[in-house]
């Protein structure tokens, strides 16, 4: 049951908020050793059969039989997509359906278009919702017997179960939200010393927080379980969806603040597949207690219920092609493929899966016009790029690429003209907007490039 309420807090504020937290941890977190986090020895203990002869924190969980008995699945042809009931559930119906008095849910043009892009991304795989769920089921926040009187643990469940596949996938999909990717890229901006810091923290008050790694290979969601000690590492011993039955490991080195990521433990440090760094960025810890707010729908024309003044998501339909965004405005340049921290005012979250495809979500409040250029890896694929906020009204903007490299598209927004998206070179474009409560209109590009999609005022 989702809580009605008005969301008010902008992302200026969040990003305040958060830059303030992250400094005064970094102030008040030492070097980090296991006295600083009172670990205890435990010379006889293993996990996966290896000696852990300090340990930190063990919450009991293991990949089996706490985690999934099936891997991590990708594409959604079989009805384990992103139904309209999700969006309800995230969002309220108020704020999906035409008319919340019917017996049904007819829903409005913008949350059934929003809701094809998160399946696109969907299709990369689930785990996020998996890494969610498991450790839901473990701390008791529901329970296996809830989706199957039968089960016991998560690997008592059947994957088929639709009932289960529509809670991996609501869990998945709290990673698009505004307040929990908030929170997600706030703590990329930590060192992995504090991170495990917080993990440690975390388990031992039972608030059934998920992990995140990024390198070169990508991204990938895991359930943290345990955090032990052996010089010169703390390892945070994970369970990995796409690994059923077998923990991994990441290994921390806190005097060099140098992490890896081995999906299954091994002796050797450096067995990590790529999945390595130094420094902050690399790691991600995302508290379970902002997926469990009140949602903001950021294709609601509502300012009241969206505070933010554009979401930008781009994405394809083609798994093997990554879609990032470069976004400029005055004082600003946001490229999503590179490194650092974006902008004051700039959320951005990628939607990876172990390696496996990904597209790119902002959240952002202008304070001017923004040009904005999709880059797609894979030349002639199509993409999607949608834009949604209550300043400006609903489209989506759907070209193919015409070569691998910038793709621009400038898009000038105006609360009193309308939006107009000016195009350059051949890119054939096509932009579909919200014309009223069940009615969708479409434009294509012209001769002059330029694209006019009125002011919601000239539609009522």
């Amino acid at each position: 049951m989702r809580r009605t309420r008005l969301i008010t807090l902008t992302i200026a504020v969040l990003i305040a908020l958060a830059v303030g937290f992250i400094a005064v941890s970094r102030l008040m977190n030492p070097r980090l050793s296991p006295s600083t986090l009172d670990c205890t020895s435990t010379p006889a203990a293993t996990i996966e059969g290896m000696p852990t002869p300090t340990t930190c924190v063990d919450t009991g969980f293991r990949p089996d039989p706490h985690g999934f008995s099936f891997p991590n699945w990708a594409g959604t042809s079989n009805g384990d997509d992103i139904a309209i009931d999700t969006l309800v559930a995230l969002f309220g119906a108020r704020n999906v359906c035409i008319d919340i008095t019917s017996a049904t849910c007819a829903p409005r043009p913008a949350a059934v278009q929003w809701a094809a892009q998160m399946n696109e991304l969907l299709a990369n795989g689930r785990c996020e919702g998996m890494s969610v769920q498991a450790e839901r089921f473990f701390t008791g926040l529901e329970t296996a017997a809830q989706v199957d009187p039968g089960a016991q643990t998560a690997s008592d469940l059947a994957k088929e179960h639709p009932a289960l596949i529509a809670g991996i996938n609501y869990w998945w999909a709290t990673q698009l939200m505004p307040e929990v990717a908030s929170a997600a890229s706030a703590s990329r901006t930590l060192l992995p010393s504090r991170i495990v810091t917080d993990v440690v923290t975390g388990l031992r008050q039972g608030t059934a927080n998920t992990m995140g790694v990024y390198s070169n290979q990508g991204a990938h969601s895991l359930t943290p379980f345990a955090v032990t000690y052996a010089q010169p590492y703390f390892s945070v011993w994970v369970y990995d969806s796409n690994h059923p039955g077998q923990a991994g490991r990441v290994l921390v080195d806190a005097s060099n603040e140098q992490w890896h990521y081995q999906s299954t433990a091994s002796d050797n440090p450096d067995a990590d597949g790529g999945w390595t760094g130094v420094g902050a960025g690399g790691l991600e810890y995302t508290p379970m207690s902002v997926r469990m707010e009140d949602f903001t729908a950021p294709f609601s024309d509502d300012p009241d219920e969206n505070a933010f003044a554009l979401a930008v998501v781009a994405t394809s339909a083609d798994t093997s092609t990554e879609v990032d965004l470069v976004i400029t405005g005055t004082g600003v340049v946001l490229n999503t493929a590179g490194p650092g921290i974006p902008p004051d005012g700039y959320v951005v979250q990628h939607i990876d899966d172990d390696g496996i495809g990904y597209g790119t979500l902002v959240y952002v409040r202008p304070p001017s016009a923004l040009t904005i250029i999709p880059n797609a890896s894979e030349a002639g694929v199509p993409v999607r790029v949608s834009l949604d906020g209550p300043r400006l009204p609903w489209q989506e903007v759907t070209f193919t690429t015409s070569g691998v490299g910038d793709q621009p598209v400038h898009i000038e927004v105006s609360a009193d003209s309308g939006t107009r998206i000016v195009t350059t070179g051949s890119i054939p474009v096509t932009v579909t907007f919200d014309a009223g409560e069940s009615a969708l209109s479409t434009l294509t590009n012209t001769s002059s490039g330029v694209l006019s999609v009125p002011a919601r005022s000239a539609l009522d």
